[in-house]
Protein backbone atom coordinates (compact mmCIF):
# COMPACT_ATOMS: atom_id res chain seq x y z
CA UNK A 1 0.00 0.00 0.00
CA UNK A 2 0.84 3.58 -0.50
CA UNK A 3 0.08 6.76 0.45
CA UNK A 4 -0.96 9.62 -2.13
CA UNK A 5 2.08 11.46 -1.92
CA UNK A 6 4.23 8.42 -2.76
CA UNK A 7 1.64 7.22 -5.76
CA UNK A 8 2.24 11.02 -6.92
CA UNK A 9 5.89 10.18 -7.44
CA UNK A 10 5.78 6.95 -8.69
CA UNK A 11 3.43 8.34 -11.72
CA UNK A 12 5.57 11.58 -11.89
CA UNK A 13 8.49 9.13 -12.77
CA UNK A 14 6.03 6.82 -14.86
CA UNK A 15 4.62 10.22 -16.96
CA UNK A 16 7.99 11.60 -17.41
CA UNK A 17 8.75 11.47 -21.24
CA UNK A 18 12.13 11.48 -20.31
CA UNK A 19 11.54 8.79 -18.73
CA UNK A 20 9.06 5.74 -19.42
CA UNK A 21 6.26 7.51 -20.97
CA UNK A 22 7.46 6.66 -24.18
CA UNK A 23 4.90 7.77 -28.02
CA UNK A 24 3.44 4.28 -27.65
CA UNK A 25 3.00 3.22 -24.25
CA UNK A 26 4.81 2.73 -21.21
CA UNK A 27 8.50 1.38 -21.83
CA UNK A 28 9.81 -1.26 -20.10
CA UNK A 29 12.91 0.39 -18.63
CA UNK A 30 13.51 3.95 -18.27
CA UNK A 31 15.15 6.11 -21.58
CA UNK A 32 17.31 7.88 -18.47
CA UNK A 33 19.70 4.46 -18.48
CA UNK A 34 20.33 5.47 -22.89
CA UNK A 35 23.00 8.20 -21.40
CA UNK A 36 23.28 6.53 -17.65
CA UNK A 37 23.32 2.42 -17.42
CA UNK A 38 23.08 0.89 -14.61
CA UNK A 39 26.49 -1.43 -14.17
CA UNK A 40 27.05 -3.19 -11.12
CA UNK A 41 30.20 -5.57 -10.48
CA UNK A 42 29.86 -9.30 -9.15
CA UNK A 43 33.02 -11.45 -8.14
CA UNK A 44 35.09 -9.19 -9.87
CA UNK A 45 32.59 -9.35 -13.43
CA UNK A 46 30.79 -5.77 -14.33
CA UNK A 47 27.24 -5.67 -15.79
CA UNK A 48 25.82 -2.92 -17.34
CA UNK A 49 22.13 -2.24 -18.17
CA UNK A 50 20.96 0.08 -20.54
CA UNK A 51 17.92 1.19 -22.49
CA UNK A 52 17.68 -0.96 -25.54
CA UNK A 53 14.34 -0.08 -27.06
CA UNK A 54 14.39 -2.74 -29.32
CA UNK A 55 16.78 -5.13 -30.50
CA UNK A 56 19.77 -6.08 -28.12
CA UNK A 57 23.31 -5.02 -27.75
CA UNK A 58 24.58 -8.95 -27.27
CA UNK A 59 23.08 -12.43 -27.85
CA UNK A 60 22.26 -13.42 -24.46
CA UNK A 61 19.09 -13.01 -25.00
CA UNK A 62 18.42 -14.61 -28.31
CA UNK A 63 18.88 -11.29 -29.51
CA UNK A 64 15.81 -9.09 -28.52
CA UNK A 65 16.25 -6.93 -25.83
CA UNK A 66 13.06 -8.21 -23.55
CA UNK A 67 12.60 -6.35 -20.68
CA UNK A 68 15.28 -3.40 -21.51
CA UNK A 69 13.38 -0.69 -23.42
CA UNK A 70 10.66 -1.87 -25.36
CA UNK A 71 6.42 -1.43 -24.86
CA UNK A 72 5.09 -4.69 -23.79
CA UNK A 73 0.96 -4.80 -23.79
CA UNK A 74 0.47 -6.97 -21.09
CA UNK A 75 2.17 -4.43 -18.34
CA UNK A 76 0.84 -1.36 -19.97
CA UNK A 77 -2.71 -3.08 -19.94
CA UNK A 78 -2.28 -4.17 -15.70
CA UNK A 79 -0.86 -0.71 -15.57
CA UNK A 80 -4.55 1.06 -16.89
CA UNK A 81 -6.38 -1.79 -15.09
CA UNK A 82 -4.51 -0.13 -11.73
CA UNK A 83 -4.80 3.42 -12.79
CA UNK A 84 -8.79 3.00 -13.20
CA UNK A 85 -8.94 1.22 -10.10
CA UNK A 86 -7.23 3.78 -8.35
CA UNK A 87 -9.28 6.75 -9.77
CA UNK A 88 -12.33 4.88 -8.75
CA UNK A 89 -10.98 5.70 -5.42
CA UNK A 90 -9.56 8.83 -5.61
CA UNK A 91 -11.99 10.22 -7.75
CA UNK A 92 -12.36 13.37 -10.66
CA UNK A 93 -10.11 15.33 -8.33
CA UNK A 94 -6.91 13.87 -7.70
CA UNK A 95 -5.13 14.97 -10.66
CA UNK A 96 -1.45 14.41 -11.71
CA UNK A 97 0.35 16.20 -14.14
CA UNK A 98 0.76 13.93 -17.92
CA UNK A 99 3.19 13.93 -19.59
CA UNK A 100 5.41 15.31 -16.37
CA UNK A 101 6.81 18.67 -16.52
CA UNK A 102 3.24 19.98 -19.49
CA UNK A 103 1.73 21.44 -17.02
CA UNK A 104 -1.65 19.33 -18.57
CA UNK A 105 -3.46 17.72 -15.40
CA UNK A 106 -5.58 15.06 -15.75
CA UNK A 107 -7.32 12.64 -13.46
CA UNK A 108 -6.41 8.67 -13.52
CA UNK A 109 -8.88 7.43 -15.39
CA UNK A 110 -7.98 10.33 -17.85
CA UNK A 111 -4.23 9.14 -17.43
CA UNK A 112 -5.41 5.67 -18.11
CA UNK A 113 -6.56 6.91 -21.81
CA UNK A 114 -3.90 8.93 -22.73
CA UNK A 115 -1.52 5.40 -21.85
CA UNK A 116 -4.16 3.41 -24.55
CA UNK A 117 -4.49 5.95 -27.08
CA UNK A 118 -0.46 5.53 -27.02
CA UNK A 119 -0.70 2.32 -26.82
CA UNK A 120 -3.88 2.18 -30.07
CA UNK A 121 -1.33 4.89 -31.67
CA UNK A 122 1.08 1.80 -33.04
CA UNK A 123 -1.85 0.09 -35.14
CA UNK A 124 -3.21 3.19 -36.37
CA UNK A 125 -1.90 5.84 -39.71
CA UNK A 126 0.31 8.48 -38.67
CA UNK A 127 0.69 11.84 -40.81
CA UNK A 128 2.66 10.25 -43.50
CA UNK A 129 0.17 7.65 -43.74
CA UNK A 130 2.02 4.69 -42.26
CA UNK A 131 1.25 2.58 -39.09
CA UNK A 132 4.07 2.69 -37.00
CA UNK A 133 3.41 -1.20 -36.22
CA UNK A 134 4.77 -1.51 -40.03
CA UNK A 135 8.13 0.17 -38.95
CA UNK A 136 10.66 0.11 -42.16
CA UNK A 137 9.07 -2.38 -43.65
CA UNK A 138 8.03 -1.15 -47.14
CA UNK A 139 5.78 -4.55 -48.16
CA UNK A 140 3.65 -3.72 -45.21
CA UNK A 141 3.21 -0.03 -45.47
CA UNK A 142 2.64 0.06 -49.13
CA UNK A 143 1.55 -2.89 -50.99
CA UNK A 144 -2.05 -3.06 -51.23
CA UNK A 145 -2.35 -6.73 -50.02
CA UNK A 146 -0.30 -6.23 -46.65
CA UNK A 147 -0.46 -2.34 -45.12
CA UNK A 148 -4.33 -3.05 -43.67
CA UNK A 149 -3.15 -6.37 -42.46
CA UNK A 150 -2.11 -5.53 -38.76
CA UNK A 151 -0.72 -8.61 -36.73
CA UNK A 152 -0.60 -8.49 -33.01
CA UNK A 153 3.06 -8.45 -32.50
CA UNK A 154 4.78 -9.93 -29.14
CA UNK A 155 6.25 -6.49 -28.02
CA UNK A 156 7.34 -2.73 -29.66
CA UNK A 157 10.05 -0.61 -30.38
CA UNK A 158 10.27 1.87 -27.13
CA UNK A 159 10.93 4.68 -29.43
CA UNK A 160 9.20 4.15 -32.83
CA UNK A 161 6.22 1.65 -31.81
CA UNK A 162 8.20 -0.84 -34.66
CA UNK A 163 6.86 -4.34 -34.49
CA UNK A 164 8.98 -6.99 -32.43
CA UNK A 165 9.07 -10.65 -31.90
CA UNK A 166 6.43 -13.16 -32.19
CA UNK A 167 3.75 -11.74 -34.74
CA UNK A 168 0.49 -12.74 -33.55
CA UNK A 169 0.55 -12.62 -29.76
CA UNK A 170 -3.06 -12.39 -29.67
CA UNK A 171 -3.55 -13.69 -26.26
CA UNK A 172 -1.96 -10.78 -24.48
CA UNK A 173 -1.44 -7.79 -27.52
CA UNK A 174 -4.51 -8.61 -28.74
CA UNK A 175 -6.41 -6.99 -25.84
CA UNK A 176 -5.91 -3.30 -27.43
CA UNK A 177 -9.37 -4.40 -28.95
CA UNK A 178 -11.27 -4.97 -26.02
CA UNK A 179 -9.62 -2.75 -24.20
CA UNK A 180 -10.65 0.12 -26.95
CA UNK A 181 -14.14 -1.12 -26.35
CA UNK A 182 -14.02 -0.74 -22.85
CA UNK A 183 -13.13 3.12 -23.03
CA UNK A 184 -15.82 3.72 -25.59
CA UNK A 185 -18.67 2.47 -23.36
CA UNK A 186 -17.54 3.57 -19.86
CA UNK A 187 -16.66 6.89 -18.71
CA UNK A 188 -14.97 8.57 -15.72
CA UNK A 189 -18.29 8.86 -14.71
CA UNK A 190 -18.61 5.38 -14.44
CA UNK A 191 -15.48 4.54 -12.62
CA UNK A 192 -15.95 7.48 -10.29
CA UNK A 193 -18.91 5.45 -9.44
CA UNK A 194 -17.40 2.54 -8.30
CA UNK A 195 -15.76 4.37 -5.57
CA UNK A 196 -17.10 2.29 -2.78
CA UNK A 197 -16.77 -0.63 -4.69
CA UNK A 198 -13.12 -0.92 -6.25
CA UNK A 199 -12.67 -3.56 -9.29
CA UNK A 200 -11.86 -6.84 -8.39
Amino acid sequence: MFDEDRLRRILSRMLDEDEFLGPHGICSLSRYHAAHPYTFEVHGETYTVGYLPAESDSGMFGGNSNWRGPVWFPVNLLLIRALLNLHAYHGDDFTVECPTGSGRRLNLYEVAREIFSRLTSTFLHDADGRRPVHGAQPKFAKDPHWKDLILFYEYFHGDNGADLGASHQTGWTGLAAVTATLFHLVGAGDWGALREEPLS
